[in-house]
Parts: structure tokens; C-alpha cells; sequence
């Protein structure tokens, strides 16, 4: 293998060690109805924010998204169990959510999520995240 071949190669091997796999577990998801969708946000929980996301068919209880490639670093993570299959959370007129909904560390039941305090670490080669939503 020449220089180039070898440095690239390197390079490869490098970037592959820097990568995990992130489980989350959204538990407490009712009968079987579309998607539960998940967004690993850097540094909000705007959409925009969330270089990650993933979704998985909803199945009674709980319900596992392997997001794989995962830089390690500090995310929050949102999910919710899109019920009628729109493909969004759908809110209230005052903007309350209709759906199932949780976030990382279980915050954001008594008002907004707090994007600090739902912070996890993930790190190589794997971290779990046990997500409860109602």
C-alpha cells in the first residue's frame, strides 16, 4: 500500500474509534400504533439542533432505538410515540403536547424541558438511555 493508501487508511481507523452506539429505551409505549421518534440535540431541543435522530415501530412497553456513529460528547435527548401517525408531535392550542412525550434524565413533566438538566454523556462503544414517556 502506498503513503496516500496508508495515511487514508489511518484516517479511516481513526474516525471509526472515535464513534458510539447510543440505545434508547422509551418505555411505557401503549399498543402497537406508527412510530416513536427520537432527537439527540446538542445544544437545544430545537430540530435543528438534533444531529441525530431515529425511529422505530411502537410496540407495547417498551420500545429500543439503536442510534449507531454517535461522536461522544453531551446530548439531551426528546422522544415522543407519534400515536396518529403524522409523522409529528402534535400540541394543544396553548402548545401543551398531545401525544407521548419524554426526555433524557425524566425532565420536563411540570413545564418546559430543561435542556441543561437533561444532559447525558455518551460515550464509546456504548451508552444506554432509559427514556420513560407518558
Amino acid at each position: 500500500m502506498g503513503r496516500i493508501g496508508l495515511t487514508i487508511a489511518l484516517l479511516l481507523s481513526a474516525s471509526c474509534a472515535q464513534a458510539a452506539t447510543l440505545t434508547i429505551r422509551a418505555q411505557g409505549v401503549q399498543p402497537d400504533q406508527n412510530m416513536v421518534y427520537a432527537g439527540i440535540c446538542d445544544t437545544s431541543f430545537e430540530e435543528a439542533t438534533c444531529p441525530y435522530k431515529d425511529r422505530g415501530q411502537a410496540t407495547s412497553g417498551t420500545v429500543e432505538l439503536r442510534v449507531r456513529n454517535v461522536k461522544p460528547g453531551t446530548y439531551a435527548i426528546a422522544v415522543f410515540h407519534d400515536v396518529n401517525g403524522n409523522g409529528k408531535l402534535d400540541r394543544s392550542f396553548i402548545g401543551l403536547p398531545n401525544e407521548p412525550y419524554g426526555f433524557s434524565n425524566d425532565v420536563g413533566r411540570r413545564g418546559p424541558p430543561n435542556f441543561e438538566a437533561a444532559r447525558i454523556v455518551v460515550r464509546e462503544p456504548a451508552t444506554t438511555v432509559v427514556i420513560p414517556i407518558r
